[in-house]
């Protein structure tokens, strides 16, 4: 695991279809970075944990601005660089060049 201020930060909701579609993209590509650098992606589950939602929160500029206007899931986020993405459609080619920023 990373350490604060330099993860790589996947959000989602349990109960969420959009973030059952897109997890099995995201695990595939936390494994690949793991094997790569030993950086993988955090998952943190936002809908029934508040400190998670708190997390998710704090990045909220960012979040938005990549959701569209709203604060969403299933959305990643990038410590280091500040940038997020954000919704199912989002592809294995656009998370791996967010996380290899």
């Amino acid at each position: 695991m990373s350490e604060a201020g330099d993860r790589l930060i996947f959000f989602w909701g349990r109960e969420c279809p959009h973030c059952a579609k897109l997890h099995p993209v995201v695990t595939e590509v936390s494994e690949e970075l793991a094997k790569e650098n030993g950086r993988g992606i955090e998952e943190k589950e936002v809908w029934h944990s508040e400190e998670n939602a708190k997390l998710m929160r704090s990045y909220g500029q960012a979040l938005k601005k990549a959701c569209g206007g709203s604060l969403g899931v299933p959305a990643l986020y990038n410590e280091r660089t500040k940038k997020a993405l954000c919704g199912m459609r989002t592809t294995k080619e656009q998370i791996l060049e967010w996380a290899r920023e």
